[in-house]
């Protein structure tokens, strides 16, 4: 994923490094979220919602923990699956977004997806490994 990494998080990083800053808080297991209108690496994108794609709950699934694999060469995969049946007749999904789970969540992650929509009954899944962090995109 182009440009994945959500740069207020790059910047707290870098401050931390950098300039003697407060190491950020990652408060784990990270939660997928589903997006109906992709966001960039300065803007959260639009979550989907009960009401345009039933059978998803605001806030994503967790990802679990650990919620990403071992660090080779730059490249971190997704260690468990997620998945979402769907209720009802959904808006498509062009995006996807991993937040924290702190009482006020941080986006870390974002990107677009190959366009998916769901027809009732039918199950959107995401496999251990298919959502992958690639530090060259930061």
């Amino acid at each position: 994923m182009a440009s994945m990494t959500d740069q207020n998080r790059v910047a707290a990083l870098m401050n931390w490094m950098f300039e003697g800053g407060s190491a950020p808080t990652i408060t784990e297991p990270y939660h997928l979220r589903l997006m109906t209108a992709v966001g960039s690496n300065t803007s959260n994108g639009t979550e989907a919602t009960s009401g345009n794609c039933p059978g998803y709950t605001a806030g994503g699934v967790t990802m679990g923990s650990p919620s990403f694999g071992a660090n080779s060469s730059g490249t971190s995969a997704s260690a468990n699956s997620e998945s979402w049946t769907a209720t009802g007749a959904w808006t498509a999904i062009v995006g996807i977004e991993i937040w924290d789970t702190a009482a006020t969540a941080l986006r870390w992650l974002q990107g677009s997806v190959t366009s998916v929509t769901l027809a009732n009954g039918n199950t959107l899944s995401f496999a251990a490994g298919a959502v992958t962090a690639n530090a060259s995109a930061w």
